[in-house]
């Protein structure tokens, strides 16, 4: 690991070893919300020591995730993790509020999370924000269990419209889904190097996506990549910045002409 990202990560890979201390011991320790990146970079680090882990972000497909380390009288997979923890009397610690709108504007993604975190909430608490009924005006948001009273009491307003509250309940969250919103790309790249790929996911010239590239623009699995013909093995996360972010599902099959199909999308 380079020294830049041992600073970058130092804070992340502290909580990390703290959390697998606890563990040691016999605590069901629990991480606050990791993003991708995050969670990414933990999953590295965890695997390194040898500590196996549970990502869960209180419903399927979460993008946001808690890292859960259990002591060694327990196993779950993320698909069972509530009922394995409340077997043994604990819970995941995360709860569900049902943010409803007046129905009479449209509000975003940006329009929620900027009003929870304008209560001085950290977003760390915070999980994935569900788009939530058919107006556009109500969202579920996942966050820490701790907070859900504050949230409660202090959440009056989302943009400039005023907002009820309820609490979700299991039976309704367990049918709740996070798919992220993604448009399909099918091509043929000359190969597998990573100018060849991001010329073809973001529709630019061979000479355009090496000059991303060398600028730095460009991330691989959630990190900084500079070297042009650095071979892009699938699945693969694939960011660049200005554009947005990829996922490379396949780089196979050679065609007639000696090129491979390029199976991807792209999050909206």
């Amino acid at each position: 690991m380079d020294d830049r990202r041992k600073e970058e990560f130092g804070l992340l890979y502290a909580r990390l070893d703290d959390l697998a201390a606890r563990s040691a011991r016999g605590e069901v320790a629990i991480s606050p919300f990791f993003s991708p990146r995050e969670q990414y970079f933990a999953e590295h680090h965890l695997a390194r020591r040898g500590v196996s882990l549970v990502s869960f972000g209180g419903v399927r497909g979460a993008e946001r995730k808690r890292i859960y380390l259990l002591p060694d009288y327990m196993e779950a997979d993320g698909d069972d993790l509530p009922e394995v923890l409340a077997s043994y009397g604990f819970s995941s610690e995360i709860s569900a509020l049902l943010v409803k709108g007046s129905g009479y504007r449209t509000l975003t993604h940006r329009d929620f999370l900027g009003s929870l975190l304008g209560l001085g909430l950290e977003r760390t608490v915070i999980g994935d924000i569900l788009p939530y009924g058919e107006n556009g005006s109500s969202a579920v948001v996942l966050c820490e269990s701790g907070i859900l009273p504050f949230l409660e009491a202090h959440l009056e307003r989302v943009g400039n419209d005023k907002v009820r509250l309820s609490v979700v309940g299991e039976e309704t969250l367990s049918a709740l889904s996070a798919v992220p919103r993604t448009s399909p790309i099918s091509d043929t790249v000359a190969s597998a190097r990573l100018d060849c790929v991001v010329a073809s996911l973001c529709r630019l010239s061979r000479e355009k996506a090496r000059e991303c590239v060398l600028a730095e623009l460009v991330e691989l699995n959630f990190e900084c990549e500079d070297r042009p013909d650095r071979t892009v093995e699938a699945p693969a996360i694939l960011s660049v910045r200005g554009v947005g972010r990829f996922r490379v599902l396949s780089l196979s099959d050679l065609t007639k002409k000696g090129r491979l199909r390029l199976l991807a999308e792209k999050y909206e």
